[in-house]
Order: C-alpha cells, then structure tokens, then sequence
C-alpha cells in the first residue's frame, strides 16, 4: 500500500518553523503557569511559618483577637534587621528581631522576641545548614538548648557573657560542635545590642507607618 502524499502545505519549511513554535509556546505557557502557582504556594507557607515564628518568640501565642504585627526595619552595625511589633491597646508590648551569624555550614538566622525593657521571651533558629544529628541541636525542636536564652538581657548577662563556656562565657556548647552555638550566641547578642540602640523606634507603635514615608529625620535614624 502507497503512503498518502502530505498536502503540499505540509512540505513547506515555513509550516514546520510555525509548528515547532507552537509547541514551544505552548510548553512555555504550561512551565510559566506552573511555574507561578508553585510560587505562591511557597510563599504562602513561607508566609505560615514566619507568623508561627513569630508568636513562638512573642505574646501572640495562645493570644485572642490580637493586633497584627506590623513590620520594622533597622540598619545597626552595617546590616538590616527586620522586627515585627506586637501591639496591644495602641501600645509595643513586645518585638520580634530578626538576627544571623556564621556557623559552621553557613549563615544561622535567628529570631528573637523581646519585651519593652530588652528581656528575651524567646528565640529560635529560623534557617541554618549545620551537621545533621550535632549542630542542628539548636532547633528547639531537638533540644531546649536554645531555652536557656529567656530572660537573658544586657542588663542581668555582662558583655563577656555573651559567650559559649570554652570561650568563658555563660552558654553551653555541644560535644564536638563549639561553632554553631557561638554563632546562635553572637546572633542573639547581636540582636539585644540593635534593640538597645533603636529602642525608641522599635517600641513607637507609629513606626511601621513613617517607614513607610521616611522623613529626613527618620534616614537619619538609620545610619
């Protein structure tokens, strides 16, 4: 049996050309809408675990029909640090500082939630890439190592303090991994010393909207 003969069109470059087009438009429109609804459940359950975060470190656990928390940005010792602040009555009852150091297998970022006079409610590990089974003991989930911060302050903990016992600090660290804690230890400092210096600011309830319309004064603010 003879094979059919292809219509003519069908012979023709230009009908190839436009044909292998479409089906590369087509699997690009497939990727990008793919590609877009991924992103977003992504950045919802990004968005999920920040606010779990956030009411971990500060009184908006277990609490009813509180304000939301509104956004602050700091610049202190040559980095940024977001804080959230948590509102009740029109008044800062308390701020949750985002902080990070070197460890061992890369940046470790820290939460911290501090009361209006610097005091530590609370802090945890948002992100680190420490050795599984050893530094990752800083997760509150694997130990309450990261416990031993609450009520910790500037205040009641002296400057040399502020460090893991082999380095004559206040802090344990752990068996055959010295680095990580040191790190969680000097973000968590870190994030105490930016409280300190913004206080003002991180505890004025109307900051979050100047931010958003900076002054001249408020730049200054953040140098």
């Amino acid at each position: 049996m003879s094979t059919p003969e292809r219509p003519s069109y069908q012979q023709r470059t230009a009908y190839h050309v436009t044909l292998l087009g479409t089906v590369a438009l087509l699997c690009s429109t497939a990727l990008v809408i793919g590609d877009q609804q991924t992103r977003e459940r992504i950045e919802t359950a990004r968005q999920r675990q920040l606010s779990e975060d956030i009411a971990e470190v500060t009184p908006a656990s277990g609490t009813a029909g509180i304000a939301p928390q509104r956004t602050v940005t700091i610049q202190h010792d040559g980095r940024a640090h977001t804080a959230w602040q948590h509102l009740a009555g029109g008044r800062v009852t308390a701020v949750a500082l985002t902080t990070s150091a070197q460890g061992y297998g890369g940046e470790i970022r820290v939460i911290v939630g501090l009361d209006r006079q610097g005091e530590i409610l609370a802090a945890r590990v948002l992100e680190h890439q420490e050795t599984p089974g050893l530094g990752d003991q800083i997760e509150a989930e694997r130990s309450d190592w990261i416990d031993a911060f609450e009520g910790r302050s500037l205040a009641n903990t002296p400057p040399d303090g502020w460090a893991v016992e082999k380095d004559g600090g206040e802090f344990d660290q752990f068996t055959g991994a010295t680095i990580t804690p040191r790190a969680v230890v000097e973000a968590i400092h870190t994030a105490l010393l930016a409280f300190q210096a913004h206080r003002a600011r991180l505890l004025d309830p109307r900051a979050a909207e100047r931010h958003a319309h900076p002054t001249g004064s408020e730049e200054a603010d953040h140098g």
